[in-house]
């Protein structure tokens, strides 16, 4: 079993088609789809409202915009699966690589899905952008000594056994964060190469 956590914000593009998607996987005919939405002014809810009868959702609106950070905490905090993955609504992941995370996961481990590994691949992105991101990540996993290099990809799944702590809810400071805690915490922390897509909408 699995809880799926999605910020949302102003995702009527998007929502939908990841919806569609999460429900095409066999894997997850039970998981809990938990969406944390920073009060969109679009449609998002009501497509989200839509999918009630084929996947287990529940929303939880936030009153004012109060960061990924704290969306993703505040997800984590009420699933009750033993995994949780967070993903984002924008379509940037296709469905092989969500299906590798979710098979690599691991008891008392956090699983990054790694943009930045031999193997992983960054389709439709600006090219300055991803190497200064790649700089930015790479300089900080050496500082902190730790064992992956894609710190900041929301792409990750983690054992319910690691207790998630941050006091940073911005991106990348929140990744950052919850990675550097559970490294000194002794938890096991990986990444698998993954393809990464640019948003459209």
């Amino acid at each position: 079993m699995i809880s799926i956590i999605i910020p949302t914000i102003n995702e009527e593009r998007n929502i939908g088609k990841t919806l569609l998607k999460i429900n095409s996987i066999n894997e997850f005919s039970k998981a809990e789809i938990i969406i944390v939405d920073d009060n969109s002014e679009d449609d998002t809810l009501n497509i989200v409202e839509s999918f009630k009868k084929k996947l287990n959702i529940k929303i939880i609106k936030n009153k004012n915009r109060l960061g990924l950070g704290y969306a993703l905490n505040k997800g984590f905090k009420i699933s009750k699966c033993p995994f949780v993955m967070f993903m984002d609504a924008d379509l940037s992941l296709k469905t092989n690589d969500i299906i590798k995370l979710y098979n690599s996961r691991e008891q008392n481990s956090m699983i990054v899905g790694s943009r930045y590994l031999k193997g992983s691949r960054i389709i439709g992105a600006n090219k300055i952008k991803v190497f200064l991101s790649y700089l930015l990540n790479y300089v900080t996993s050496k500082i902190f000594k730790l064992p992956i290099v894609d710190l900041s990809h929301s792409f990750r799944i983690i054992s319910k056994k690691i207790k998630i702590k941050s006091k940073n809810f911005s991106h990348p400071g929140f990744f950052w964060e919850i990675t550097i805690n559970a490294d000194r915490n002794n938890k096991k922390i990986k990444e698998i190469p993954i393809s990464f897509y640019d948003r459209k909408y």
